[in-house]
């Protein structure tokens, strides 16, 4: 009987609990792609206004024959002509079909569905298989051909239409939360911070060690992480995961008045990133630095408040996050009592986000009083 070597035993622990959970499957061979779809929406939606949801249909193999368009919009909605015949689309082409929308009502998260009913070009789709994927051909043909004659297929547009700031992709760039302990005076919300809607401080904790495990693997074999890069674990997005549980758990400490841990999480954000490269931490060292600025805000501790929001905003003071860190340095300074400054920074965040309506509404507040 072969037993594996202790290196080879080594990586296969390694792997089996970082890929725990994660169901594992046999690499396959894909049917060839036949169409291709997607959606946009032409521009922000404002209520009782209209825009278009923009589907783009392309026929990759074959031609798409009497295909049928429909959009599926929020309850309350109102959309023209919901579905949309394309008679024909020659392969190669693509078919642009539009749909005029008018929101209704604010909605956090939503979505516009496009369902798209596609007669399959069975025959072109064959002869496709036959030449590119002769080995598997004839698995792949009967698979095609025992699929219904018209499939349907979906795409959609999710985003959010909140009342306090207008429209906005569902993406990372949102932020929702606010604090309302340090709101400065009737009238206005407090700050805002990013609160991550998908992570469990639980999932959190279990994450922060596992890395850990990782790092203390990597630091007593050297050649660890070219095993794991061979055996298909992504290193840098552990990594990745790893920042993101710090800060899963720096919010919930905030949340819970534990401004030591705030503070400790945050500095090792703050060592992880600055030993990276990788520009797509530029939104988390952001939102650290503005947390970090409301944790000493919280503790009355206005010179290290100040200046953290103001790291914050050097950061990248392009960055469509700064509309969030100036307003909160506004809120800051109007609760000093420095409207003039106030009244700035509120203007600045306007100028990156016009439709930015909770502030619209607290600028207008600001110049009445």
């Amino acid at each position: 009987m072969h037993f594996p070597n202790r290196n080879s035993l080594f990586l296969m622990i390694v792997s089996m609990m970082l890929l725990f959970g994660i169901s594992s499957f046999a690499a396959t061979v894909q049917i060839p792609e036949w169409y291709r779809m997607s959606a946009v929406l032409s521009e922000a939606p404002v209520i009782d206004e209209n825009f278009d949801a923009v589907v783009k249909l392309e026929a990759v193999t074959g031609n798409l024959v009497d295909s049928e368009v429909r959009v599926i919009v929020p309850e309350g909605w109102l959309v023209e002509k919901a579905v949309q015949k394309v008679d024909l689309i020659k392969q190669g082409k693509t078919e642009e079909i539009r749909f005029r929308i008018t929101a209704k009502s604010f909605l956090s998260p939503a979505s516009i569905v496009v369902e798209a009913a596609l007669q399959v070009p069975v025959k072109d789709l064959s002869e496709r298989i036959k030449k590119e994927i002769p080995e598997s051909a004839s698995g792949m043909i009967e698979t095609v051909e025992s699929w219904p004659a018209v499939s349907r297929r979906y795409t959609d547009i999710a985003f959010a239409l909140l009342a306090e700031e207008s429209f906005y992709p569902l993406s990372g760039d949102m932020w929702l939360n606010y604090d309302d302990r340090l709101s400065p005076s009737n009238g206005f919300k407090g700050p805002v911070f990013y609160q991550n809607p998908v992570v469990t401080a639980h999932q959190a904790q279990t994450d922060l060690e596992m890395f850990e495990k990782l790092e203390n693997y990597l630091k007593a074999d050297p050649q660890m992480l070219e095993k794991l890069s061979q055996s298909g674990i992504d290193v840098e997005k552990k990594r990745h995961d790893q920042i993101t549980a710090l800060y899963v758990l720096a919010v919930t400490a905030y949340l819970e008045q534990k401004y030591d841990l705030v503070s400790g999480f945050l500095d090792r954000i703050e060592a992880q990133i600055s030993s990276s490269d990788n520009q797509t931490f530029e939104n988390m060292r952001i939102a650290s630095a503005n947390l970090r600025g409301l944790s000493f805000w919280a503790q009355g501790q206005r010179r290290l408040a100040e200046e953290a929001l103001k790291k914050a905003f050097y950061i990248n003071r392009k960055n469509s996050l700064q509309r969030y860190v100036l307003r909160n340095i506004g809120l800051f300074m109007l609760a000093g009592g420095d409207r003039n400054t106030a009244a700035e920074m509120f203007r600045l965040a306007l100028n990156m986000k016009s439709s930015y309506t909770l502030l619209v509404g607290e600028s207008e507040l600001l110049r009445k009083n």
